[in-house]
């Protein structure tokens, strides 16, 4: 019996050749090799990169001369935005990855003699409108239609309501929602449709795709909740020295500042660790968690706070402008780190902090918690799925930051005075493990695609 090839088309880059990878592009990753690992599956991946150039097997760069176009206005590795690009530009790119991927699939089927048969598109946009044209010409061809899976990862879903709120017509202006809406591919009954099958990574996400296409039927919405990579997000070693390992460590600092880079360890010591891991996004409120920064360094503790992670060059300069107008004293920028690095800081932490808005699912909660971590949050979006009172906490949603920062630093010492390291830190290891494992997520999906599609 033939293998089952899959072909998985991304919308960001791996983290490998030196280039960091927003957690889409890490998702697409691990799910590449989840699906080889199981027993009858092949699956091949295509991703696009400005840097990176590796043509291998079964993984293909879609090479780009510009860096990746992003739905919104931040993201830890672009700031090219898909509304900065004029419709030649767009089209451009539409037919040049489709003329990729046709052709790159036609020589995967002439070399193994098999057919794909599930195709799945990551974020409900450009790529499904892509993978739908390939499915056209590979029909026209005389090969059979591909099924379609879309993952959605909420940042695509973030954008249309942009443009449909209409707040800002510059930043957003009613472009790309119409476009997909004319396009029909989530208009199931069209018999020209693009999507067979969604994945949403949260409730909330099934709830946000729905609004944005009400005519996808909600029973082929399958929720599908982001595994990690097990094998790196691991709790430290008993025993381990955590103040030798955080002094391994030296701070980014601002690009044209004459600041110097800093050990990660003040000269007199710490008690506990904070970390934050993040793009310089406004939705992710790394500013509200300085502001609660500015209340607990006030404690007789001497709490450090590590921000991993970084965004366009005005969001850096506001953030380590507000550091220094909050006075600061032991908060350490370190910029973008690779997946054992962040690890490594998560383990040594006492608490992960993550105070997004609506975060759609919130990967970085499952990583923290996987290294032995407990995690604090606000009450929405994703992480109200799996952030339980035995893992961490999540504290009242406001969109007042002062009363939100208050909260957080209330939940902070809380959780520092009740040693929840040392209590919830190991249920939250073993709920991580247990519950979100890449394995189980990918052989769910197929599970998934198979039933509706039968």
């Amino acid at each position: 019996m033939s293998d089952r090839l899959i072909f998985q088309l991304g919308t960001n880059n791996w983290q490998r050749g030196g280039e960091f990878a927003p957690g889409s592009g890490i998702l697409h990753e691990s799910h590449h090799f989840a699906y080889n690992a199981l027993p009858g599956v092949r699956a091949y991946s295509m991703y696009p990169s400005r840097r990176q150039r590796f043509q291998d097997e079964d993984v293909h760069v879609f090479p780009l001369d510009h860096d990746i176009p992003i739905c919104e206005s931040v993201s830890p590795t672009s700031s090219y935005r898909w509304h900065s690009m004029d419709e030649a530009e767009v089209d451009s790119y539409r037919v040049r990855l489709t003329n990729d991927v046709v052709d790159w699939m036609e020589e995967i089927e002439s070399r193994t003699g098999d057919c794909f048969s599930l195709a799945i598109a990551h974020h409900a946009f450009m790529n499904t409108v892509v993978i739908r044209d390939v499915n056209q010409r590979r029909v026209a061809a005389g090969r059979p239609r591909m099924t379609v899976l879309c993952f959605a990862h909420g940042t695509e879903l973030k954008m249309f309501n942009n443009e449909r709120r209409g707040d800002e017509p510059e930043e957003f202006p009613l472009r790309f929602l119409p476009f997909m809406q004319r396009e029909k591919i989530f208009d199931y009954a069209d018999p020209e449709h693009g999507v067979d099958v969604v994945a949403a990574i949260s409730n909330e996400q099934v709830d946000a795709l729905l609004d944005v296409f009400p005519e996808f039927p909600r029973e082929r919405v399958v929720l599908s909740p982001n595994g990690y990579n097990q094998d790196v997000f691991l709790p430290a070693p008993e025993g381990t020295d955590r103040a030798a390992v955080l002094a391994q460590f030296f701070t980014q600092p601002l690009e044209g500042s004459d600041r110097a880079s800093e050990q990660v360890t003040p000269p007199e010591g710490f008690d506990a660790v904070v970390v934050f891991c993040g793009k310089f996004a406004d939705w992710k409120r790394l500013d509200v968690l300085l502001r609660a920064a500015a209340l607990y360094e006030q404690d007789a503790r001497r709490i450090i706070t590590l921000v991993i992670g970084s965004g366009p060059a005005e969001a850096q300069r506001e953030l380590h402008m507000l550091t220094t107008d909050l006075g600061l004293r032991r908060t350490y920028f370190l910029g973008p780190r690779p997946q054992d690095e962040l690890a490594l800081l998560f383990s040594c932490a006492d608490i992960g902090c993550f105070p997004s808005y609506r975060e759609p699912f919130g990967l970085v909660f499952v990583e923290c918690m996987a290294c032995g971590t407990p995690v604090i949050g606000a009450d929405s979006g994703g992480p109200r799925d799996f952030v339980t009172p035995e893992v961490g906490t999540l504290v009242p949603e406001t969109t007042n930051s002062t009363a939100l920062a208050e909260s957080l630093a209330e939940a902070i010492d809380q959780a520092l005075t009740a040693n929840w390291k040392s209590t919830r830190g190991p249920v939250a290891a073993r709920y991580a493990r247990n519950r979100f494992s890449v394995s189980g997520q990918v052989s769910h999906l197929l599970a998934e695609v198979d039933r509706l599609t039968s």
